[in-house]
């Protein structure tokens, strides 16, 4: 398979999408970047399919300021697409703002001519020292 930066960059622009609609709670968006059979799994093992990763979404009881991916890594092969990063948050809490920074693993698959998450992992916050 040939590695063009035109998958990366599609597979880059997916990825922030979802941020983008988890920042927004637009929760149709996040459904159409969801690949059909969809798992969130959590560092701990825990999973949840597509219905309730976009109910915890909708059910954050805080207010969603911003959120962003830093560190995006991007790797491509015939199966699909890797992709790493750091996810930071800003909310707002009780009036205060909180930054929320947690890696995360998420894996692409071709579904329909577009970039649609298969699996999703989320890290433990990254040491920040």
């Amino acid at each position: 398979m040939q590695i063009t930066m035109n998958a990366r960059d599609r597979v880059a622009e997916a990825s922030e999408r979802m941020a983008d609609a988890i920042a927004r709670r637009d929760l149709a968006a996040i459904r159409e970047l969801l690949a059909p059979g969809f798992v969130h799994r959590t560092h701990g093992g825990a999973g949840a399919d597509a219905d309730a990763f976009i109910r915890a979404i909708e059910q954050i009881p805080f207010e969603i300021m911003s959120v962003r991916l830093d560190q995006l890594e991007i790797d491509i092969c015939a199966a699909g697409a890797l992709v790493t990063g750091v996810q930071h948050a800003q909310v707002r809490v009780d009036g205060q703002v909180v930054d929320d920074r947690r890696g995360f693993v998420d894996w692409f698959v071709q579904d329909g001519g577009a970039w649609r998450i298969q699996a999703a992992v989320d890290l433990p916050a990254p040491n920040s020292e």
